[in-house]
């Protein structure tokens, strides 16, 4: 389904099984509407809210209908204006949801974030989708996140980790490179040279 106004979203949220209000401006209060509707609903599994004006305060609302929802599977917050206070939030909620696909792409998460996900994956997560490319996890995020995928194990549900383009040097890489060949997960990291190495 194409992206749509949240008006016409909202109308038809009984004949899709997905709902895609991108590149709309929607902001908070839009977006707790559409949480409000999809309460009640019982056929949307992805929810697609990519570049759009979302703070904290909307992920808050997105956060409370996951710990509630049995059928979706799917959040996207692509390119929008979330940072680690609504990533903690996030999860909370994910240890309880059916959430299988997290996309926080193009965001505001740092390590503080990153380690609130590792928390929830070490917790139970059904995660199988995690996509952090383009914020601003450092190696300690980095490490965070591979020390949870490594305890989880090679059974555990998450199957891809994207940490391309954060803030992580070789250094940080090394963690998810050895978890990577262990434990043959699909994770995405790059890294920034460090410091040092620039000014050498």
């Amino acid at each position: 389904m194409a992206a749509t106004s949240l008006e016409v979203a909202l109308s038809c949220l009984d004949e899709s099984s997905e709902v895609d209000v991108s590149y709309q401006g929607i902001d908070d209060e839009g977006l707790a509407r559409l949480a409000n509707a999809l309460k009640s609903n019982h056929t949307i599994v992805d929810v697609y809210l990519d570049d759009n004006k979302i703070t904290d305060v909307g992920v808050h609302r997105v956060a409370d209908l996951l710990e509630s929802s049995r059928t979706l599977r799917q959040v996207s917050f692509y390119h929008n204006l979330v940072t680690d206070l609504g990533v903690r939030t996030l999860a909370k909620a994910l240890v309880v949801s059916t959430l299988n696909l997290l996309d926080l792409r193009e965001n505001r998460v740092s390590d503080a974030g990153a380690t609130a996900l590792a928390e929830a994956l070490e917790a139970g997560s059904q995660l199988r989708f995690l996509l952090l490319k383009d914020n601003e996890i450092t190696d300690d995020g980095a490490q965070r996140l591979a020390a949870a995928v490594r305890k989880c194990g090679q059974e555990g549900p998450l199957k891809q980790l994207d940490l391309e383009s954060n803030r992580i040097t070789a250094k940080g890489s090394v963690y998810l490179k050895e978890v990577k060949e262990a434990l043959k997960k699909e994770i995405q990291f790059g890294y920034q040279k460090s410091l040092e190495s620039q000014e050498c």
